[in-house]
C-alpha cells in the first residue's frame, strides 16, 4: 500500500468498509434515497429524478406534506418511468430518518382491510398502487394505466428498490407487543409527538380492539427513553386527567381515569413503557384491563 495514490472515491469506499466493520449497520445508514431509485429491465426514466426536502415537500404533495413532516421527514426522491405500450410508473421514496417514523407514516395511510403483501417489512396493494416500508424508508409506487400486467410491474419495482435496502428490519417492538386477542389486524399506528392530543406525550403506539362481548376500544403503548422518563409521563397523565373523574389505584397497579372524550382510561407503567387503553365504555373495563395487563407482561424487562 506504501506509495499508492487512491482516488477520493476509493478513499470513501475504504472508509465506509471500515466503518461498516467497526459499527455494524453503517452502510445502511449511509444509503442515499436517490441511490434507491431503481433501473428495472424494460423500463426507462422518462425525466430527470427530482428531490424534495422538508422546506419544499409541499410543492409536490401540498395537502399531505404536514403529515409527513409530523414524522420528521428528511428527503423524497421522485422518479418517473415509461415502459412498453405507454405504461407509466411513478416512484416515490421517502427517507423518514428512522424506521419507527417510516412505520408511522405508512401506518397512517394503510387501512386494516387492504390487501397486504410481505414486501419490505409490510406492504399493501390496490388498483395501480403498491406502498411499503423498509428500514427508514417509505416507498409509494403508482402505475398507469392499471392493466393486467400492473401488479407484476409494481412488484418488479419494489424488488429492485429493496436490493438497496438489505436489512428492511421489522415492526417496532411496541407493535409486536400488542396482544393478538381481539386485535383488529393491521390497525396499529405510531404517533411521534402530541400523543392523545397532549404536548407532554410522545412516541405513542396505538391499536384497535374488538372484543366479542364488549364495545371497541383502543390500547396504547408509550415508549420513553428510560424508566424515569416513563414515570414523569405517567405522573403528568395522572395530573391531567385526575380532575375529570374518579381515580382508583388498583392492587394490580392498573390506574383508572375518566375523560369526557377518551371515556374510561386504564394505564399501568412497565419499565420504560406506559401501557394503557382508552375509549372504554362503562361496563367494558374488564376487557380493557385484560389487554393492558397482557401488554405490560409482554414488555416486561424490555
Amino acid at each position: 500500500m506504501r506509495g499508492m495514490n487512491l482516488s477520493g472515491g476509493m478513499k470513501a469506499i475504504i472508509l465506509l468498509m471500515f466503518l461498516s466493520a467497526v459499527f455494524p449497520g453503517t452502510a445502511s445508514v449511509q444509503t442515499s434515497v436517490v441511490d434507491l431509485l431503481p433501473e428495472p429491465e424494460g423500463w426507462m426514466i422518462s425525466e430527470p429524478p427530482q428531490k424534495y426536502l422538508p422546506e419544499t415537500l409541499f410543492e409536490y404533495i401540498d395537502g399531505a406534506a404536514e403529515n409527513f413532516l409530523s414524522y420528521d421527514f428528511v428527503e423524497l426522491a421522485l422518479g418517473r418511468y415509461r415502459g412498453a405500450g405507454g405504461a407509466e410508473m411513478t416512484v416515490e421514496i421517502y427517507d423518514m430518518g428512522a424506521p419507527d417514523n417510516a412505520f408511522g407514516i405508512y401506518g397512517s395511510e394503510r387501512y386494516p382491510d387492504s390487501r397486504f403483501l410481505p414486501i419490505g417489512v409490510q406492504g399493501y396493494i390496490e388498483d395501480g398502487v403498491l406502498n411499503f416500508f423498509a428500514g427508514r424508508f417509505y416507498v409509494k409506487l403508482l402505475a398507469y394505466p392499471a392493466g393486467t400486467e400492473t401488479e407484476a410491474a409494481l412488484k418488479l419495482f419494489a424488488a429492485e428498490i429493496l436490493k438497496g435496502i438489505p436489512e428492511p428490519g421489522a415492526f417496532p417492538l411496541p407493535v409486536r407487543a400488542f396482544p393478538k386477542d381481539w386485535l383488529v389486524e393491521n390497525s396499529e399506528k405510531f404517533i411521534l409527538r402530541d400523543f392523545l392530543g397532549l404536548a407532554f406525550l410522545s412516541r405513542g403506539f396505538i391499536a384497535s380492539y374488538r372484543p366479542a362481548e364488549a364495545a371497541d376500544f383502543e390500547a396504547f403503548i408509550i415508549e420513553a427513553e428510560n424508566e424515569a422518563g416513563a414515570r414523569r409521563m405517567f405522573e403528568a397523565i395522572i395530573g391531567r386527567f385526575s380532575g375529570t373523574g374518579p381515580t382508583v389505584a388498583r392492587p394490580d397497579a392498573v390506574v383508572r381515569l375518566k375523560d369526557p372524550y377518551l371515556a374510561n382510561i386504564l394505564i399501568v407503567p412497565e419499565g420504560r413503557f406506559l401501557c394503557g387503553a382508552t375509549k372504554i365504555k362503562d361496563g367494558a373495563e374488564k376487557a380493557g384491563e385484560k389487554i393492558v395487563l397482557e401488554t405490560a407482561k409482554s414488555l416486561g424487562g424490555k
